[in-house]
Parts: C-alpha cells; structure tokens; sequence
C-alpha cells in the first residue's frame, strides 16, 4: 500500500510540475521564476523587400537610381535590358508563378533593397517580425507604418496601404507524386502479393470446409479418450492384421497429456504465399538499406555522391520517409516473429490428422517456478499483464510440424521428439506404441525363448528403430536459428537506425560486438549438441535369440521381447532384465557412481513366479540392465539352440528401447527440456516493465517541450528508447556470461550452458546426500561384534578389530554373506560389501559350479573351501540379505542373513537377542558403522 501511495505522488508531482511549466514557457520571455526577462539589443538585422504596384510610391531613401545607360529591373537591380528570366526574378513574387502567385502580388515591383544593417534597441523575442518591420520601417523613412505599409499574403496595397513588405511564407516542400519509379515498383510488388493472400483465403476455406469443426471435435474428445482409454497387453504370439484393424498386442501409448493433433497438406498457392512473404520481406529490407545510401549520396550511377536524389533533395522528405520505412520493417519483423510458428501451416490445406502431409503438434508449455513462492503485488500484476500477452499470441504452446512418412507395409507414422508415433485405424489417431513383456518375475521368464522375426520385424515397424537420432544444425541454420529471436530483431532495427541517421561509427561497433556474442553463444550449443550426439547415438552389434537361434544383429533392429546375449565389453542400447546368468555393470554414466554394480537374473533372485517386477525401487533393479551402462563382467550360460562358443555370456529380455528406455527419456529431457523460471527471471519483467515506462514518459516530455519539426521528435524518441532498453544488453549478458565460465574453466569447473552461471549465483544453500564422497572415498573395517552364549543367554562380546581373532562361524559369515564379485582380480560390489569382505582375507575361485566359491585362509590348517548355493540379493524394502553356505569340508549348509540393524532385530525371536543389544547397536550407529 506504501508503495501504491509512493507512486500516485510520483505521477502527481510530474504531472504538476509539466503543467506549471508551461504557464511561463515563452521563448525568452519568462524566466524559471516566473518573471519576464529584460528587453535586449539585437544588431545586424537585414530588412525585408519593400514592394510597391509604382516606383514613384517608394520611400526617397528606396528610389531606385541607376547608372546610365541601364534601368531599374523587376529583381531589383540595374541592368541593361530587363529580359524575361531578370523580371522573373521578382521578390515581390516570393517564388510562385502561375496559379500559385496570388493576382494581389502580381502587379508589385520592389523598390530599391533594403537596409541590411539595422539594430533594434528594444528586442521582443517573441513579438521579432513586428520589432523588425518597425525598425526597418524608420530607417527607410515609412511615414505611419502602420497604416500604409502592409505584410505580404496579409495586407495588400489598396485603401490607404501603399506598400507591402515582402515578408515571404516559407514555399511548399517538396513532395511525392508517388508515381516514382520505385513507388510503383513498391505498389506491384506488395498489391501482388496482398492478391495472393487474397486468393489463398478464398482457396483456404473452399477446401477446409467442415474439417476445421471435426478437427476442433476431436481436439475436445483427446482428453475424455484418454481417460478412457485401456491399453492393451502385449504377448509374444503372433497375431496377424485384416482389413487395417488395430493392433490386438500393440499397446497404445495413451499418456499424449496436453498434446493436440492437427493434418496439413501443401498446396503450391500457399507455398508461393510463403515465399511471396519472404521475397517481399527482404525487399522491404533492401528498400531500407537503399534509403540509407541515398542519404550519404552512396547510390550508384547518376546519383551517385547526390545526397537525398531520391527525396526530391529535401532532407525533411528524406527522413520522414526513412522513418515510415522503418516502422513498416519494424512491424513486419515483429509480426513474423509473433506468427513465425503457424505461419507456414497457415498456407497449408487443414485436413484430418490421419489424411494429412503434416502433422502440427500442439503442446502447452508448463514451465517450472523456482524460488517463486514470495512475490511482491507489483510481481503478481506484472507477471499477470505478461502471461495474458504470451497467451494471446499463442505463446504459452509449442507447435511443431512433422512430416508424415510410411513404413515398407504402408503403415502412417511421424517422428516427434524422437518418439515414434503411429496411426492407429481403430482409434483414428496418432499415438506412440508401447510393448508389455510381463510385469511378474514369471512372466518375464517365460519369454526367454524369443520372438520371430516376423512379430520383431511387426514390433519395429510400430515402435521405430532402437536410435535417438540427434540433428546437429550446420553453422549457417544455427545461426539462422540464433538470430530468429526477439533481441536480435530489436538490435536490426535500431542499429539501422544508427547507420542512418550519420552514427554508422557506433553501429558498427555495436554490430561487431553482437556477432561476437551470437558466434559464441553459437559455438557454444554446437559444441554442447555434437557432445550429446555422441553421448545419443549408438549402435553396435549384438547376439539375439529369434525363431529359436542364435543371430548376430543390430541394436538398431532391437524391439521390446527380444532376448539377446550381454558380452562383456557391450554397450547397452535399451533397457533389459536379466534373465540368466550374472553381470557386472558400470553405471557411472547414468548415476555418477563410479563404483561397478552387480547385477544378478532373474532364475538367481531368490524371488517367486509371481512377484511383481518393479525395476524402480524395489528388488526388479538388482536384475535390470539401463540402456548407456556398460557391461564390465558376466558370467552365467547361455543355452538355447545353436548357442554360441562364449558361453559366459548371460541372457537378458528388452523391455524398453529408444526414448523409452531410462536413457532415451534423459537424452529426450536435455534435447527438449521444460522451460524453467526462476523468480529472478520473473524480476526482469519488473524491469523491462519500468523501462519502458521510462522510455514512454521521457518521450511525452520529448514531444511535448521539444522546439523542433516532427521528424527530429520522432528520432530523438527513437535513440532515447534505444538508450533506455539498449541493443547491447542481450551481447553483454552473454559476453558476461563468457567471461565467467573461462573463469571457473581456469578452476577445473566446466560449464555447458553458461546461461545457468547467473543461477548458480542465486544459490546460497547447497545439500549433498553423500558426505563421504565429499571427506573421503571408501569406507574402513572397523571390527566385528561377537554374540556368544554364556548360562544359557545371549550376551554380547567385546569388539574384535580383527576378523582373524573372530570366531569361524562369524568369520566365514564375513567371508561369504554379501554380493561381492571378481572382475579382473578386483572385488567389486557395493562399497560396505567391498570392505567386509577384504577384511575376511578370502578369495573368490574364478571357476565355479555354483553361485559362488570362497577360499577362506586358516593359519594352523588348511584353507576352507566355502560354496555360496543360493544368494537371496540386498532389497531396500526388507533391509536385508541372505546366502545359504555349504562348508566344504563338513558338509554343513549355514545361513547367514545380513542386515540393519533394526532389520535383524525384527526377524530374531527376542528371547534370542542379548539384553545389551539396543544399547550397543544404538552406540555403533552414533559412531557411524554399519
């Protein structure tokens, strides 16, 4: 409220003061205070022509007196012989001829010239003609001025007044017939293309007719279809298709959320529209850069070092006209820029989605707010005012076109984000298709035997190959693409602007300045792109299992249901389950962890057949390959017929390829990501706001005190606001931006998109969820608790730092109760896992029949030879994990069973537990053992 109240006195005092001013405003005649200045001496004033209709009427001291042998002409001089190019020179005339001089003066001769030396000793500024006249009036001995001399277009000679002075109106300027040559070539060009549009409107709605409705009825019914739409389940058999009905195992991918679909089709009228708006755009430009030749006297040919040639010499019609071309570019430019997404689909034929060339996708935006929960009502307003303005032009949605294409079986498809999506006949709709290959560990297990290659060839016609194609621009569209946005418009048109009016030195510059920034920023998205792409595409050749053998294929042939071969080495290229076998895998490119996981298959999970397979949290991820991991280790077999020699490879199941696997969604959110605002980018608005109304408020006080012709107005108007708001903010920002990211590269810091460096500025609080990376890599054993028996009770005994001195139950549960496997003569594993078992002094036997074998070292005897039989794998939902242990030498199976230590307190029966064991578990927590 403070402030409202702030800002009304503001406006009431501005306001007060423009009024008060002008009371007094008078050229010199007032000063600030509101008295009237004193009068002053003016010297070296010429006089005007007296004109008279006889010479005898002219004053003595104006007769006309000429040498002999000349006469007193009509110009006022002496000549020999007054010819018809002398007496056309008559002052009396003021220039005019014909109908243009008035019948009044065409009878006036002037008398001899005037004084040109008089002084007036008392000089109104603002009352100048009248001082002047009088002053004049006397020098030539005018007897009662004001009765028998008059002005000129004012008083003429009759009734009393013998003589007028020749106080001339100032002569027409000049103008246009606008029948120039470039006037008409300019009528042409746009009255050609304003009848093209004209008769593309009219071709338009013949051929949309009806279809707009549908489209918009459809538009209505995708959100209530979705709700009720089911997806089908996939299933390995093969179904076949009549007559075009809908896929019976292809599932629809129904979660289009707020994207419409609209057909297109090309029509040779409207793309010659198109390039018509092109061609008549840079003629425009061109027109532009004309006139401002034109105005250094630049032009080639004949006009060639002939300022203002075009404007008839007029300076005034040269720059008045230079502004109306500006402000036509001006709008034009803005215009395209509002439009520039529907423009082209404009002059297109709608039709229905399923019919159409193109296909628009229409999205709505939903950006994300950050640090936006306090705001300010001067925000709120702001921030209101603005979305109102982006959704009236249609900004707050994304449209994209996309061409439609067919597959080899003539089935309709366009790729949109680098999701594949489909016609589907049944529905009559585009959709991206989705394959279920089983959500319990029975169901995935089932299809270990593979697909046809007629159902995957059918599978990959619907869900398109298993590639993110990632599209880097060539230099010339990207920068085409970098200079389409709304500043780079701003600076074209006010640096013209600059070039024009004899400040090009600056101009250019500037103009220097902002191609530097914009190659930049330029470089910099290549350089973040082609890094990507890298990252994106991949393709290498794999082992798959169809119609029962063993086949070398292309990842980029891989459908969901696939069963393929995981080689050590491998690149994974979609999201698999494991269903036989073990894998040792590098997910550092996914999590960051550089520490390698294990993964384990499904048959070696310890879980029923129908337990849910849930690959997010719970015990689905020990089994599940991602798509960008790398494969450092397998074991397991592979059997199936005509299997291969490398039988250490183990088998895994597609699930998910392309953009839907856990790759291809992070690929798809960098290369098409949410837009984001922060409360700080909100702010700007608040600023841009108030200099506008700076700019607003400084040219009214321009235009309103400014003593000049409308022309200098409107240019004085223009560099103000290209001051206030100036063409240079967006290169600064971005050379500041520059600046700083080869600061912190300086410091081993790199930065991809330096836009987020102004972010980063912003944070204050910064949380890690893992401390330890930060103080130190790895953990350290610190010892073992002992549990013993003593009169029939459990009792805890003291910590033993050294496995060795542990008891041989306690040291082959260390040896063996984890998930630790051998890569390369390196134990690998989760770290806690790691670290345990180092401390056992174990080793792990690189050949074995069962899941694992662990030598166990002994110091009196031989070593013990351990035989892991089954491995129940760490779930996060239990806590816990679990081995049954077959000692080799009694033939003994033990079951060790790990976990929190709230977890083994809930599976042990409490009169088992020692009395001490809270307290002592509680007091190893504090210090930060596991």
């Amino acid at each position: 409220m403070q402030t409202k109240k702030a800002v009304l006195v503001v406006v009431a005092l501005a306001g007060g003061r423009a009024l008060g001013a002008q009371l007094w405003h008078d050229v010199n005649r007032y000063d600030v205070h509101g008295n009237e200045c004193k009068l002053r001496e003016m010297t070296g004033i010429k006089c005007s022509w007296l004109c008279v209709q006889s010479l005898d009427r002219c004053p003595t001291s104006l007769q006309p007196s000429c040498p002999s042998g000349q006469q007193f002409c009509a110009d006022g001089q002496c000549h020999s012989e007054c010819t018809d190019s002398v007496q056309a020179q008559n002052p009396c005339h003021c220039s005019r001829t014909g109908k243009k001089l008035p019948a009044q003066a065409s009878l006036l001769v002037p008398c001899a010239a005037s004084p040109s030396n008089i002084t007036v000793r008392e000089f109104h500024a603002w009352n100048s003609k009248a001082d002047i006249r009088s002053a004049c009036g006397a020098a030539v001995g005018v007897v009662d001025q004001a009765a028998t001399v008059g002005v000129w277009g004012e008083r003429w000679v009759g009734g009393g007044v013998t003589g007028v002075w020749a106080e001339c109106p100032p002569a027409p300027a000049p103008n246009y017939r606008y029948d120039e040559s470039y006037w008409v070539a300019a009528y042409a060009v746009n009255g050609a293309l304003a009848l093209m549009i004209g008769v593309w409107a009219a071709v338009k709605a013949v051929g949309e007719r009806g279809v707009r409705k549908l489209s918009d009825k459809e538009c209505e019914e995708d959100q209530a279809a979705e709700k009720d739409s089911t997806a089908e389940k996939g299933s390995t058999a093969s179904v076949a298709e009549k007559d075009g009905a809908a896929e019976k195992d292809g599932a629809v991918d129904a979660s289009m959320g707020d994207i419409r679909l609209r057909g297109y089709r090309s029509h040779v009228l409207g793309t010659a529209c198109v390039w018509g708006i092109g061609v008549v755009g840079v003629l425009w430009m061109c027109f532009l850069g004309v006139w401002t030749a034109d105005y250094y006297g630049a032009l080639p040919g004949r006009r060639h070092g002939v300022a203002y040639s075009l404007s008839l010499n007029s300076d005034y019609l040269e720059l008045a006209t230079f502004l109306i071309l500006w402000a036509i570019c001006f709008v034009l430019l803005v215009a395209l820029f509002m439009v520039k997404r529907r423009i082209r689909n404009y002059f297109r034929v709608q039709t229905a989605a399923g019919s159409g060339q193109y296909v628009c996708v229409e999205r709505r935006l939903r950006s994300v707010k950050m640090l936006g929960d306090r705001s300010s009502w001067v925000q709120r307003r702001v921030n209101g005012v603005a979305d109102a303005l982006v959704a009236a032009l249609g900004h707050d949605r994304e449209y994209t076109t996309c061409a439609v294409r067919q597959t080899t079986q003539g089935r309709r498809f366009f790729t949109y984000q680098c999701t594949r999506y489909v016609y589907d006949a049944r529905t009559q709709r585009y959709a991206p298709f989705a394959f279920s290959v089983g959500g319990s560990h029975a169901a995935l297990v089932a299809q270990a035997g593979g697909l046809s290659t007629d159902e995957a060839a059918r599978r990959l016609e619907l869900v398109g190959p298993n590639f993110i194609a990632v599209h880097v621009a060539g230099v010339a569209r990207a920068f085409a693409r970098e200079f389409s946005s709304f500043f780079y418009i701003y600076q074209l048109i006010f640096l013209w602007a600059y070039y024009f009016y004899a400040y090009y030195q600056v101009g250019l510059v500037d103009t220097g300045v902002i191609l530097v920034s914009a190659g930049i920023k330029v470089a910099l998205r290549m350089q973040s792109e082609r890094r990507l792409k890298r990252m994106a595409e991949q393709a290498e050749t794999v082992d798959v299992l169809r119609d029962g053998r063993w086949a070398r294929v292309s990842t980029v042939e891989l459908v969901p249901g696939d069963v393929v071969g995981v080689a050590a080495g491998a690149h994974m290229s979609c999201d698999c389950v494991l269903l036989a076998g073990a894998a040792v895998m590098d997910e550092s490119s996914l999590t960051g962890e550089p520490l390698p996981v294990r993964k384990i298959g499904l048959a070696d999970s310890g879980s029923s057949g129908d337990t849910p397979y849930d690959d997010a949290g719970g015990g689905g991820k020990a089994s599940t390959l991602y798509a960008g991991t790398v494969v450092a280790q397998t074991h397991g077999g592979r059997q199936a017929p005509d299997a291969q020699p490398s039988q250490s490879s183990a088998v895994a199941l597609v699930r998910r390829t392309g953009t839907q696997s856990d790759k291809g969604q992070l690929v798809r959110q960098m290369l098409f990501p949410h837009p984001v605002r922060f409360v700080f980018d909100e702010q700007m608005r608040i600023v841009v706001a108030v200099l506008v109304a700076y700019c607003v408020f400084v040219a009214g006080w321009a235009t309103y005190l400014y003593q000049g012709s409308s022309v200098a107005v409107a240019f004085y108007m223009l560099f103000l606001m290209s001051q206030a708001c100036s063409p240079l903010l967006p290169a600064s920002m971005v050379i500041g931006q520059s600046v700083a990211a080869a600061r912190l590269r300086r410091k081993q810091i790199y930065c991809v998109d330096p836009q987020r460096i102004m972010t980063a500025g912003k944070v204050q609080v910064f949380c890690f969820d893992k401390t330890g990376t930060l103080t130190r890599p790895g953990l350290d054993f610190y010892g073992v608790q002992p549990c013993s028996i003593s009169d029939g009770s459990a009792v805890m005994a003291p910590m033993v730092h050294s496995v060795d001195d542990a008891p041989l139950l306690l040291r082959m549960a260390v040896a063996a109760c984890h998930a630790v496997t051998d890569l390369a003569g390196a134990p690998v594993g989760n770290p806690v896992d790691v670290e345990q078992f180092r401390a056992s002094g174990a080793r792990i036997e690189p050949h074995s029949p069962f899941v694992d074998t662990i030598c166990l070292p002994h110091a009196s005897h031989a070593p013990h030879t351990l035989h892991v039989v089954r491995r129940f794998e760490f779930a996060h939902a239990r806590a816990s994990m679990c081995v049954a242990l077959l000692d080799a030498a009694t033939q003994q199976l033990h079951v060790f069973v790990k976990g929190s230590f709230e977890r083994i307190r809930a599976v042990c029966r409490p009169e088992s537990l020692p009395a001490d064991y809270d307290h002592v578990c509680a007091a190893l927590a504090r210090e930060g053992c596991y």
